[in-house]
């Protein structure tokens, strides 16, 4: 069996690494940007409590030269967030409202919607943000307050109602939608929300690349999209190999005043990742090997 899997394996790899090479672009489509890697939330779902990196917030020189560059490269989506709660930023707007007024198409960030009070609310809208998406997890109180530690379920449905009714009178475009990944119940998750937020995604727990995913060496791989798409830059302008690479163990390459993002997508450090997704040669790369996202 691991025979065959090996060669479903490179026959998968190969195919669909093809087609992600055709679409590869000269400058990432997607651009996360870790404002700050601090967090309110200890979730029993998130490795956050055993990142060994400094907590600290982004400089705004180095915020201001990504965002250029953004500008310039012609950047579909920028995420203002990554390994943290983005609302402990207390420049997030000003950062959202210059994203925006250099020309940035999309700019969004992912949230828990514990500091999300009626004063943060109406100055993310005012900064033109077009896109929230709020974690939340669990069928009932009780499940999410297990998950979600220390939040509060009530507060974090109250800032969702009352975002949505600001956004809503103050005649914005932004979506806020909410996001999934643990529930008994999933009907259960939405009633409460359903008809407040513009949309719900489901999706699967991940293992953060961890060890801890023993079945996969039995698993027929897949190349990671996000190499082909993502770029992903922690707070001290270190370029991780993904977003679930939350300490930094895989870096790419490093944002500074003679390194731009176009330097490090198109180096070499990316162009070999891409090559062993490609070839099927993931357990070559540590964060890979084990990695939920590197098989089917």
């Amino acid at each position: 069996m691991r025979a065959v899997n090996h060669l479903s394996s490179k026959a998968a790899c190969r195919i669909i690494g093809g087609v992600f090479d055709m679409t590869l672009s000269r400058f990432p489509a997607a651009v996360r940007i870790e404002t700050t890697n601090a967090c309110n939330a200890k979730c029993t779902i998130c490795p956050h409590s055993e990142i060994a990196r400094p907590i600290a917030r982004m400089d705004d020189e180095l915020f201001t030269r990504i965002i250029d560059e953004c500008a310039r490269g012609g950047c579909q989506e920028a995420h203002l967030h990554n390994f943290g709660e983005p609302l402990l930023d207390k420049h997030l707007e000003d950062r959202v409202r210059y994203a925006k007024q250099r020309g940035l198409r999309k700019v969004k960030i992912f949230t828990n919607g514990s500091l999300l009070g009626e004063e943060r609310a109406r100055g993310l809208i005012d900064a033109g943000l077009d896109e929230i998406k709020v974690s939340f997890d669990g069928a009932t109180r009780e499940e999410f307050e297990q998950i979600r530690v220390p939040l509060k379920y009530d507060q974090v449905v109250e800032n969702i109602k009352g975002l949505v009714a600001l956004r809503d009178a103050m005649r914005s475009a932004m979506k806020v939608r909410v996001a999934c990944c643990s529930t008994t119940d999933k009907d259960g998750t939405m009633q409460s929300l359903e008809k407040t937020v513009d949309g719900f995604s489901f999706g699967k727990i991940h293992n953060w690349a961890s060890e801890d995913y023993t079945n996969g060496q039995s698993k027929i791989r897949k190349p990671c999209s996000r190499l082909w798409r993502t770029f992903t830059i922690l707070v001290d302008g270190q370029v991780a190999l993904c977003c679930l690479d939350y300490d930094g163990q895989f870096t790419l390459g490093r944002l500074d005043a003679g390194t731009s993002i176009r330097d490090v997508w198109t180096g070499a450090a990316y162009r070999q990742v891409r090559a062993r997704h490609k070839e099927a040669r993931q357990d070559e790369i540590s964060l890979c090997r084990h990695c939920t996202k590197s098989f089917f």
